[in-house]
């Protein structure tokens, strides 16, 4: 009966079955791509705080800041009523990456306190500045990821592009090499 409906159509089951598993093939292999690019282009604009790099730079802050009202050389500014309590509460609201406006500093300032901040985040948990900024091992630590940063390292670049916007960072300026 069967036949007699539709006797133009041909079943050929063994072909259509490849030829499904092939269609099926393809378009499964083009989700997964579609999938990993989804998910790089996510990670790519994900920035989640590193609370140990957030401490470093706090302290580096906080010691510029005690150095400064001091009145001695500091390297980043400070409204002339700040407080070491208000400067800590922005330096946690500017990390947490919802108030990009938190820090009230120029932009290259910012820059150079992310650059603190991802140096930070690469050393290990065991790098003496995380128990010291002043040990001089700190520096020796400090410098070596400085330098890959200036080095314009991917790291560096990926992490970076990922907190420019949460962080409300300028665009970065690659070194020539």
């Amino acid at each position: 009966m069967r036949a007699q409906i539709f006797p133009l159509i041909r079943v050929d089951s063994a072909g259509n079955r490849k030829k499904c598993r092939a269609l099926v093939g393809h378009k499964t292999k083009a989700l997964l791509v579609s999938l990993w690019f989804l998910s790089c282009d996510v990670h790519a604009q994900t920035f989640a705080t590193n609370a140990k790099a957030a401490r470093f730079v706090t302290d580096v802050v906080m010691n510029d800041f005690h150095t400064a009202q001091a009145g001695g050389g500091y390297v980043f500014s400070y409204d002339s009523h700040e407080t070491e309590a208000s400067l800590s509460s922005k330096l946690g609201r500017w990390f947490s990456g919802s108030d990009p406006q938190a820090l009230v500093m120029e932009a290259a300032e910012k820059q150079v306190l992310f650059g603190f901040y991802w140096a930070a985040s690469m050393m290990p948990a065991s790098s003496p500045c995380f128990r010291d900024i002043a040990d001089p091992a700190c520096g020796q630590d400090l410098s070596q990821w400085m330098a890959r940063e200036i080095d314009d390292d991917p790291r560096f670049i990926r992490a970076y592009e990922s907190a420019r916007k949460p962080l409300g960072l300028p665009p970065l300026e690659r070194n020539a090499h």
